[in-house]
């Protein structure tokens, strides 16, 4: 993954500058990736992964799907109902 500072948007461009004047290049749109970002961590939905500052967390299936419920939750109290819910399906058994 390749990214770019506020500080680089002359280079890149100048790099796009260079690559329009060659025949053979064509560009290509993409579509923007969902992206939840909070301090120090980056979680790309898409592509179920985490990041923080940089390096890849391994996370187990019910990890990622609690740690994005929360983040894209944000700000916001959610019950132990709610997140037994949407994270394991169902109703919780029990208190």
């Amino acid at each position: 993954m390749i990214e770019f500072q506020e500080e680089d948007a002359a280079v890149f461009d100048e790099v796009m500058a260079v690559l329009k004047r060659h025949s053979g290049f064509e560009m290509f749109s993409m579509e923007e990736e969902t992206v939840i970002s909070l301090p120090g961590l980056t979680i790309y939905p898409e592509q179920r992964k985490i990041y923080r500052d940089r390096q890849e967390i391994p996370l187990t299936t019910k990890e990622y799907e609690l740690l994005c419920l929360l983040a894209a939750n944000r700000g916001q109290v959610l019950t132990y109902t709610q997140l037994y819910e949407k994270v394991w399906g169902g109703s919780p058994a029990g208190n």
